[in-house]
């Protein structure tokens, strides 16, 4: 039988190893960063904004530099993407010109899929698919229904190797065709216009079970409308917030919902981890005075974490590592190029 005493002895033996579990984690009971872990800043390698970090199956790690004509005036080569080696610690432009590549994404082939930015004549406005073994590059979509896309942002795919794209533009004065939107592209090349009902689209995952589609939204006032809708935001987001629809078998959307809502922050790009929690990059879009975020959200839209940034950081996207480094979350930055990293207790989601 336990004597008083020794009940006592265990309850304080408990309680204390919960605090200092607690403290070691830096009070995170949710458990995404690892203990003790911090930002760190890997890279200031490119001119512009950083985005669309992302890993290959060799754990490479592959971020765009959107970099846009009216801003470089000299050596304008029409965008970058750089590839990261987390062994050895270098960086290295992988693609130059790029065509403004914005959203990258690796599907279930080991391919990189890009999705190409408005600029001028430079800009792709296309989401395209490069072989990183043999790198041959070609296009996904860049039209529908004969009509050119307006700035594909983000792109993702499924398990089934279906792909989901957003497009909706951030700058830039050529002529629009379509309404923002959200795309699926079947693996026969069909595209699909699943949804306009997001005022500008942004980021877009899929969840590890394939039964959602989230896309995030950046609502910004400051930002051109375009004629062809939508009229307004559905979901009533004023400036930024993430909106999930259930994704059936068959790559088809319905029952869009608001799960998360920023009034004073535009929402940008995201990652999945494997037990389906939504990270999501946050910021004002404003460098002189920066607002920034990233926060965990459970599947249904719960807010379980927040997580530190560094000083008058503009995060834009996220993105987790793999084989050695799958514990990585990468983050990318509006306007300063940067890459960021921090180690977590979370996988990223791949699909092989």
């Amino acid at each position: 039988m336990f004597t008083q005493q020794r009940v006592m002895g265990v309850l304080l033996a408990a309680l204390t190893f919960a605090l200092s579990s607690e403290g070691a984690l830096g009070a995170k009971p949710a458990g995404i960063l690892a203990p003790g872990a911090k930002w760190e800043e890997l890279s200031r390698v490119g001119l512009s904004t950083s985005e669309g970090v992302v890993a290959d199956r060799n754990g490479m790690v592959y971020i765009s530099d959107i970099t846009r004509s009216a801003a470089i005036k000299q050596n304008y080569a029409g965008g970058a993407i750089y590839r990261y080696d987390p062994k050895k610690g270098l960086i290295t432009k992988f693609m130059e010109p790029s065509r403004v590549a914005n959203g990258l994404h690796v599907d279930r082939n080991g391919d990189l899929l890009i999705a190409q930015t408005n600029d001028a004549n430079i800009g792709g406005r296309a989401v395209v698919r490069r072989n990183l073994k043999t790198g041959a590059t070609t296009v996904v979509a860049d039209s529908y229904q004969g009509k050119r896309l307006v700035s594909p942002n983000d792109v993702t795919s499924d398990r089934s190797g279906r792909i989901y794209f957003t497009d909706a533009r951030y700058g830039g004065n050529e002529p629009y065709e379509l309404p923002n939107a959200i795309y699926r592209v079947d693996p026969n090349g069909r595209i699909t216009q699943l949804a306009s009902d997001v005022l500008r689209p942004n980021g877009i995952e899929v969840s590890p079970d394939g039964r959602r589609l989230y896309v995030s939204t950046s609502n910004l006032s400051t930002l051109r409308i375009n004629p062809h809708g939508p009229a307004k935001d559905r979901f009533g987001i004023s400036v930024g917030g993430v909106v999930v629809y259930d994704l059936k078998r068959d790559g088809s959307i319905s029952n869009g919902r608001l799960i998360y809502r920023d009034d004073q922050r535009a929402a940008d790009g995201m990652a999945v981890d494997t037990g389906g929690n939504l990270y999501v990059a946050l910021h004002n879009g404003n460098p002189k005075a920066p607002s920034g975020d990233v926060v965990v959200l459970g599947p249904d839209g719960r807010l379980i974490e927040r997580l530190p940034l560094p000083e008058r950081t503009l995060p834009s996207n996220l993105g987790f590592g793999r084989a050695g480094d799958a514990n990585s979350l990468y983050m990318t930055s509006l306007v300063q190029w940067r890459l960021f990293r921090i180690k977590t207790v979370r996988r990223g989601l791949y699909w092989d």
